[in-house]
């Protein structure tokens, strides 16, 4: 059976930009929309070719704020990747901001093809939107997604915790309210301010290293965490990604093909994509600006900004770390030989248990997943 992989297509545009967001965004007007599908849909013919002999299996459509993207230009790209063999029920994944859901848009995406949505609400409380720089308010989020939950079985929300005004109280209050609108998968992330994992240093970022701004401590953002997933598991959520919480039967499949280091085919402004095959893998970024981007396809190029080889030793060390960021955790045949005195210090620690033939991180583990997945690499 041909192994899978995942089509992500990245939509940079955005009413403003958001003070911690590092992806690649432009507030640019008026939107060159018609041109913009038309660039995709070069850039996604001239790469297809090279993943012939996988099986297309999912499409998100990501940002920046895809909800401005007109429904004819999502329906065009949801088109071609059809071409490509996605399946009819395969997972279509549109990432929204509240501002831009209404009834006319959510029949439109439905037409299209688009059969799941992402929500940006980030929080239901007013100080916390605030500081984050967010336009809507808790009463516009609510709205959003119980209209999204009317038109769409399949709802995904984004949270943020410890982000300033965060308290251990504000997080579990916004999951219960989530848990309430009958959304059917929840993210959860801690606001990430560090200068090794940002593609660049955001506004927050840099008042927080010029000491003009103060976040909440590692425990009280752990803190807020274990209050999230307590809140969602008593609603009937499951935990099956370090972030990522869902009712039965509504995992993302997208996020599961990266879980499962599989390929992933990524088209637009600052898309990144990664192509397996026996020697390793190749994983490439496209150019983080409209600009440089629509001047290298226009001209018949591919827009790669960056890119590099993976040995077979990274690609495998790669595809444990990622396998431990889940409830199913790792093979145990995939470990390196000789670490078993390494499993047997994990468990006593309470990082880790044996499940059948596979190691699957605690929650306490899981908060220290980068460390503990290390100490199992080659």
């Amino acid at each position: 059976m041909a192994r899978p992989y995942g089509v992500y297509v990245h939509f940079p545009y955005c009413e403003f930009r958001c003070p911690y967001c590092d992806f690649a965004v432009s507030t640019e007007r008026p939107v060159p929309d018609s041109r913009y599908t038309r660039a995709v849909l070069l850039e996604l013919e001239r790469r297809a070719p090279a993943f012939r002999g996988l099986s297309c299996a999912t499409l998100y459509l990501g940002g920046g704020t895809p909800s401005l993207w007109e429904p004819e230009g999502v329906a065009a790209v949801v088109t071609a990747v059809r071409a490509l063999g996605l399946p009819e029920a395969a997972e279509v994944t549109l990432e929204a901001n509240p501002e831009s859901v209404d009834p006319g848009r959510l029949a439109a995406w439905r037409r299209a093809g688009v059969n799941r949505l992402s929500i940006g609400v980030q929080s239901f409380d007013p100080a916390v939107l605030h500081k984050l720089g967010r336009r809507h308010g808790p009463e516009g989020a609510e709205r959003a997604v119980r209209e999204a939950v009317r038109a769409f079985e399949n709802v995904s929300v984004d949270l943020i915790y410890g982000a300033r005004r965060s308290t251990v109280a504000t997080a579990r209050a916004d999951a219960e309210r989530l848990a309430s609108l009958g959304v059917s998968h929840v993210s959860a992330y801690a606001l990430t301010l560090d200068a090794e994992v940002l593609a660049e240093e955001v506004p927050l970022a840099r008042l927080r290293r010029l000491g003009r701004l103060s976040f909440p401590g590692e425990a009280e953002t752990l803190a807020q965490a274990r209050a999230i997933r307590g809140a969602l598991a008593r609603a009937g959520f499951r935990r099956y990604e370090i972030s990522n919480f869902a009712r039965p039967g509504f995992a993302s499949a997208h996020n599961q093909v990266y879980w499962s280091g599989e390929s992933y085919l990524g088209v637009g402004v600052g898309a990144h994509g990664c192509l397996h095959d026996d020697s390793g893998a190749v994983r490439w970024g496209n150019h983080r600006t409209p600009a440089e981007w629509f001047s290298a396809v226009e001209a018949g190029r591919l827009p790669t900004a960056e890119e590099e080889r993976l040995e077979p030793r990274q690609v495998r060390n790669e595809r444990r770390m990622l396998a431990l960021r889940t409830a199913r955790g790792l093979d145990l045949a995939l470990l390196p030989a000789g670490r078993a005195p390494e499993v047997a210090s994990l468990q006593r620690a309470g990082l880790a248990r044996r499940l059948a033939a596979r190691l699957v991180l605690t929650a306490r583990g899981l908060d220290l997943h980068s460390s503990v997945a290390e100490r199992l690499f080659e």
